[in-house]
């Protein structure tokens, strides 16, 4: 075997190792997303949840001749409930943008460039520059 065999070889060789493990990766991250995904209905049930307590509390308090429902106990108690499961909705989501970014920006890194490969430099004698 020549020398510049296996160094195409070693090369190939390379080139391969490294698409297996994005592949690999954007593969663990797609899973990551599913899960973030699954969390963020789970989340978003939570939050409907969320928002008929709060309804119901309000109601509650209207019928109990409260002016102002929003400053009772258990009226409060739901709005700041609902605003913390809807926070962790947020944070799902923005950890699912972020690993689509990483999966786009690994696609950017596995595009072949526009450049050709530089060759070995022209030979100025034979024009006789």
């Amino acid at each position: 075997m020549s020398a510049a065999f296996q160094e195409r070889a070693t090369e190939v060789a390379g080139r391969v190792t490294r698409w297996v493990k994005r592949i690999i990766l954007n593969t663990w991250r797609r899973l990551l997303i599913l899960g973030r995904l699954a969390a963020g209905f789970w989340q978003q049930r939570r939050l409907n949840r969320a928002w008929r307590r709060l309804g119901k509390e309000v109601h509650l308090a209207l019928e109990a001749g409260e002016v102002n429902p929003l400053l009772t106990e258990p009226v409060r108690d739901a709005v700041l409930k609902a605003r913390d499961v809807r926070a962790a909705k947020e944070r799902q989501v923005q950890a699912m943008q972020a690993l689509r970014e990483k999966i786009r920006a690994s696609r950017a890194a596995e595009a072949p460039s526009a450049e050709p490969e530089p060759g070995p430099p022209p030979d100025t004698a034979a024009r006789g520059e």
